[in-house]
């Protein structure tokens, strides 16, 4: 799966984390978006590499947030109730040993009490928030409440969300250091309520009912966030560290309502694509080889690894359940992923995606069929077993 092999003897690079929430694999233009208009993610794609069959380890928030930060299957490292513990954050310990500058700015989602709360976890700075989501021009919470933080402590900022999001995330990269930094930039762009960035103050209740909002709404949301990651580039590019910094641009998980998944099935909360299959690209010039399509499947553990082998924590690759896509594996075509979800559970492995959804089982060749249109179950019987024996260790082992 790798693209290039990283020069450990080279300086530490920065690393730039943009996470979006609850779009559709086909919403941007690199996958196929052919109504909403993302020039700087079409830039990112053409200068850096992109996956096609990249997957989240959750089609929902919180497990999918805690893989990518613990370098593990949600199971190892949620704590249910409260979040993820900051011992479990095997990425910003291992940052913190590689002396780091650290920011997170946006969602968060993971925990705010003691040991959950950002800057427990090892963040220098946090300018967010915890909910699932915010109203994009009063920052409040869908219950009413003040949902922005700086650090600890509750703030109020003016402006659309996602230009408050980008205005920190542009003052980060400018500030002066000798060390260097790992900026995780989470939008919401993508999160009701669906609220355009000039909605008038009068309407700014509005956009909770996916049934009332429009598509139009959301691709305005989309293009915002897009116009901010131009902001984010342009700022590397204006300091000197375009060359000097990995930047991944990923979703946490699938979509619905008002998105365009297609040609993938169904979204949010389910295990078909459409809520596990994510668009992932990644940018290190003269690292990784601009403009190519990598087809080997991955899962956003691997992410994590990618950022610890990188940072100088290479050894500690080992201890995730991901494989950095810096360096070659010749193993990497046969690796298998896993996922459960309420009645769902699922398994690929190569072309092959083996899903029960309560007591009904299929088998799909996703490289031939992404749709997950024809169920090929009582046709490749031998295939069935072996995944499903592989699903039930899994799930033995490490869910129980």
């Amino acid at each position: 799966m790798g693209t290039a092999q990283a020069n450990k003897s080279e300086a530490l690079p920065n690393i730039v984390l943009i996470v979006a929430d609850y779009m559709g694999y086909s919403d941007i233009g690199p996958y196929g978006a052919s109504d909403i208009n993302t020039p700087s993610l079409d830039r990112l794609a053409a200068e850096g590499v992109r996956f096609s069959d990249h997957y989240s380890s959750a089609p929902k928030c919180i497990p999918a947030r805690a893989s990518l930060m613990s370098g593990v299957y949600p199971a190892k490292a949620l704590h249910r109730g409260y979040g993820l513990p900051a011992e479990k954050n095997i990425v910003l310990k291992s940052l913190q040993a590689s002396a780091y500058r650290t920011a997170l700015i946006g969602k968060w989602h993971l925990g705010m009490s003691p040991g959950y709360h950002p800057n427990d976890h090892g963040f220098d700075y946090f300018l967010g928030f915890n909910s699932w989501t915010l109203d994009h021009h009063t920052h409040d919470t869908p219950q009413g409440e003040p949902g922005l933080y700086r650090n600890a402590e509750r703030v109020s900022e003016s402006g659309y969300l996602s230009d408050v999001l980008t205005r920190e995330a542009v003052q980060f990269i400018k500030q002066p250091a000798q060390k260097p930094f790992f900026l995780y930039l989470s939008y919401s762009a993508g999160l009701p309520p669906y609220q355009k960035p000039d909605l008038p103050q009068s309407h700014w209740q509005s956009g909770w009912d996916a049934a009332k909002a429009r598509r139009s709404d959301y691709v305005a949301m989309v293009e915002r966030m897009d116009e901010g990651i131009a902001k984010v580039l342009n700022a590397l590019a204006a300091e000197d560290q375009e060359a000097e910094t990995l930047v991944i641009f990923t979703y946490d998980h699938g979509g619905r309502h008002l998105v365009n998944s297609g040609p993938l099935f169904h979204g949010f909360d389910t295990l078909w694509e459409g809520g596990i299959r994510v668009p992932l690209i990644a940018r290190w010039p003269g690292k990784l080889r601009a403009g190519r399509l990598i087809s080997t499947p991955s899962i956003i553990m691997d992410i994590s690894a990618t950022i610890l082998d990188v940072s100088g924590n290479t050894a500690r690759v080992s201890m995730t359940d991901g494989m950095s896509f810096i360096d070659p594996n010749p193993s990497s075509d046969d690796r298998a992923f896993f996922w459960k979800n309420k009645a769902m559970r699922a398994v690929r492995k190569g072309a092959w995606k083996y899903v029960v959804d309560g007591h009904t089982q299929m088998l799909f060749d996703v490289e031939k069929d992404m749709g997950e249109r024809t169920n090929l179950f009582y046709r490749h019987p031998e295939v069935v077993l072996e995944l499903q024996a592989l699903l039930n260790d899994w799930e033995t082992h490490v869910t129980k």
